[in-house]
């Protein structure tokens, strides 16, 4: 069985021997590298192109947000994995934002530890248990939130949408000129912070907003 490459970044050199340790007890992981720094982590990893990289945040003059940025927009394959003391929620949304597959923090059990990488490495992603509940809380407050912010005509022009009607068609249906729709349309995608059509559909159907 093929093993998984993990790359260790961490700027305490003896934590990060400590996690090496735990890993190379695990049969199916094996770990290719190992820096101190968010520069040193982007040399080696060209040399070394692991599977999953477990970086903390903390890194001196640049951070693991940063490193994770660069991960995912130059190897968008590569898995990575947060291993912090911060448990606040704006690291946490951050990194996950950045790309992040995974948050753990540097309590964590070796049975969760090794769960979450078999689990980010199957495509999924992975919030230590103890930590969860406080993202899950804020990512419900800021979806309540987006929809108290939606007026009644931008919820029905968001319905008409997903029966996909275009901007003249709905501006037509609702005695409203095109141009009017288009700033509901702007109005909608500033509220709830999507990207696209499909986007906003999938929010519109998480909040039980399509009739």
């Amino acid at each position: 069985m093929k093993k998984i490459k993990v790359f260790l970044v961490d700027d305490h050199d003896i934590l990060m021997d400590g996690i090496e340790a735990i890993l190379k007890d695990v049969a199916n992981l094996v770990v290719v590298g190992k820096a101190n720094s968010v520069d040193t982590a982007q040399e080696l990893i060209k040399i070394s192109v692991p599977d999953l990289i477990l970086t903390d945040i903390s890194l001196g003059e640049k951070s693991g947000l940063d490193l994770t940025k660069y991960v995912k927009k130059e190897y968008p394959q590569i898995k990575v994995m947060v291993l912090s003391m911060h448990d606040d929620i704006l690291n946490m949304t951050n990194m996950l934002k950045a790309g992040a597959s995974g948050y753990l923090l540097k309590n964590v059990k070796n049975a969760e530890l090794h769960k979450a990488i078999v689990t980010v490495m199957e495509g999924g992603s992975y919030i230590q248990d103890s930590i969860a509940s406080k993202l899950k809380n804020v990512s419900q407050n800021t979806h309540q939130h987006q929809i108290n912010n939606l007026s009644a005509r931008e919820i029905e022009i968001i319905r008409l949408i997903s029966k996909e009607h275009t901007s003249a068609e709905i501006g037509k249906m609702l005695f409203i000129s095109e141009h009017t729709v288009e700033t509901h349309r702007k109005n909608i995608w500033r509220k709830t912070g999507v990207k696209s059509t499909i986007g906003l559909l999938n929010f519109a159907k998480d909040q039980h907003l399509l009739s």
